[in-house]
């Protein structure tokens, strides 16, 4: 582990271009991603007919991408650009897992038993990733709106 930082740390300052520094950066945060899925995924055994762990960590991927991603909207500095990018990508795109989610789904889905947990799962994990996505990515505008009626009242 220890190499494998070092080495992505140093090929960072080799590379000049900045989408292969954001590929560099995204690996660099991946791993990171890769270990809260497996230790969120031990919670799934709480309750085998919703897998809290694995909807904890598509939640906290929606989280992260609405409000990093209204964060690049903000339209940042070419560094700050590729360090937010590389952590959606990296850290985001790891956490989340729609492989995992379509077998959780397909595990929760039996027609013969009259079983649809996995139906019930999906349904609850769009509908609360919609909202957490828009709140999270909203949120920048609400504190942005909220700062500008501070300096308007405090000019008055």
């Amino acid at each position: 582990f220890i190499m494998a930082l070092v080495t992505q740390c140093t090929s960072i300052s080799f590379y000049e271009n900045p989408d292969y520094q954001q590929i560099a950066l995204s690996l660099l945060f991946s791993p990171l991603g890769v270990l809260a899925r497996w230790r969120l995924s031990k919670r799934n055994s709480w309750r085998p007919s919703f897998p809290i762990g694995t909807f904890t960590c598509n939640m906290l991927a929606c989280a992260l991408s609405g409000s990093l991603g209204s964060l690049l909207a903000g339209n940042p500095g070419p560094k700050e650009r590729i360090l937010l990018v590389s952590i959606v990508a990296g850290f985001g795109g790891t956490l989340s897992s729609l492989a995992t989610f379509i077998v959780e789904i397909l595990a929760g889905i039996d027609p013969i038993l009259f079983r649809f947990d996995g139906v019930i799962y999906a349904t609850a994990s769009i509908g609360f990733a919609m909202v957490i996505g828009f709140v999270f990515s909203a949120s920048v505008e609400w504190a942005d709106e909220t700062q500008a009626n501070t300096i308007v009242d405090n000019g008055n």
